[in-house]
């Protein structure tokens, strides 16, 4: 607090103008008497900031303390198990396929060796029985013998050309980030600390940046059309750091986007899709860094477009690149 005695300004509370003082925080005028209780409102608003302070260091501490609790915890435990009984659920086929096989062959040779038995018996008690009997007899067991060690033949086999029954779990991350636009280039401002662009009274292209820079993981960006002319172009796209700033950057090697007019540009070069921004429609750009692709969501009409990103011509990393056109458009970069 400063005492001010070179002009008499009202109280803000009572109106009064004997012995003020001046707030240098919120730069209002207090008498003597509420300037204490002004002091009183501060010191009340410092203690909620630090009680909100605490009360979000306890809850970081407590998700620390229990993050082996997480709830997606419980979907892996589960995905486990499930992968689990596949598997025992395969290898018990597998065994009574096993147990089939060899219960079909030892029962056939069982079968033809109780056969030849009975007619070895009767032909001893028969006395009917020559060289020739004898020699084709012992041909007969030999071959019940090789029958026997045919089980001996059967074998496993893993086919790695099937799709594999256990499908394999990935943990991601695609968080909705905050960006800011910088590096305005042509007749284009940026507003509310960069989060906010607006194009001149000009129709002419003019082109930002995004802050951020993004080689891995996958990140979430939320666009609103705040303003939108009758042509409806606007460029959302993303572009090679190392590409230079120039302000028809929808040409820009390595710049994959969407942009009005059914226009979609693939390493700079201009393609079709069916485009439906509006004014006030919000937008989601997914930046896939790990699969190498971007996604386009409407929020509005729920159309989604994607496209695949060639590194080789879009080198990491990658930053945002917003375009306009049109006099007084104006997108906003949303908290989430």
């Amino acid at each position: 607090m400063a005492s001010s005695t070179a002009k008499k300004s009202p109280c803000v509370t009572c109106g009064k103008a004997a012995g003020l003082f001046t707030c240098r925080g919120c730069a209002k005028d207090f008498c003597m008497r509420h300037v204490s209780e002004h002091r009183q409102t501060l010191g009340k608003q410092m203690d909620e900031v630090t009680l909100d302070h605490d009360q979000l260091r306890h809850m970081i501490t407590q998700c620390t303390a229990n993050s082996h609790c997480h709830p997606l915890l419980k979907q892996i435990d589960k995905w486990e198990q499930q992968s689990v009984d596949k598997i025992h659920q395969a290898a018990e086929d597998a065994r009574q396929q096993l147990l089939t096989v060899v219960g079909k062959h030892m029962t056939y040779v069982t079968e033809a060796l109780e056969q030849f038995k009975q007619q070895l018996s009767k032909a001893r008690d028969d006395e009917e029985y020559f060289e020739t009997d004898l020699e084709e007899w012992k041909k007969k067991l030999d071959r019940l013998k090789n029958d026997l060690t045919a089980l001996s033949t059967i074998s496993i086999l893993e086919d790695d050309n099937l799709t594999p029954f256990v499908s394999k779990i990935i943990v991601t991350e695609a968080r909705a980030l905050v960006d800011f636009f910088e590096r305005p280039t042509g007749d284009i401002q940026m507003k509310d600390s960069g989060q906010v662009i607006v194009h001149g009274q000009t129709s002419a292209h003019a082109a930002v940046r995004g802050r951020g820079e993004y080689s891995s993981g996958q990140h979430r960006f939320r666009f609103n059309i705040e303003q939108l002319g009758a042509t409806k172009w606007v460029l959302f796209a993303v572009v090679s750091k190392n590409a230079p700033m120039q302000t028809n950057s929808y040409s820009t090697p390595s710049t994959y986007g969407w942009a009005g007019q059914d226009q979609v540009y693939i390493n700079g070069v201009q393609s079709s899709y069916k485009s439906d921004m509006e004014m006030n429609d919000t937008l989601e750009l997914l930046v896939d860094c790990d699969r190498q692709m971007v996604r386009l969501t409407n929020e509005r009409t729920k159309s989604a477009h994607e496209m695949n990103v060639d590194v080789a011509k879009c080198s990491f990393p990658w930053q945002l690149s917003l375009n306009l056109h049109y006099s007084s458009d104006r997108v906003r970069i949303l908290s989430g």
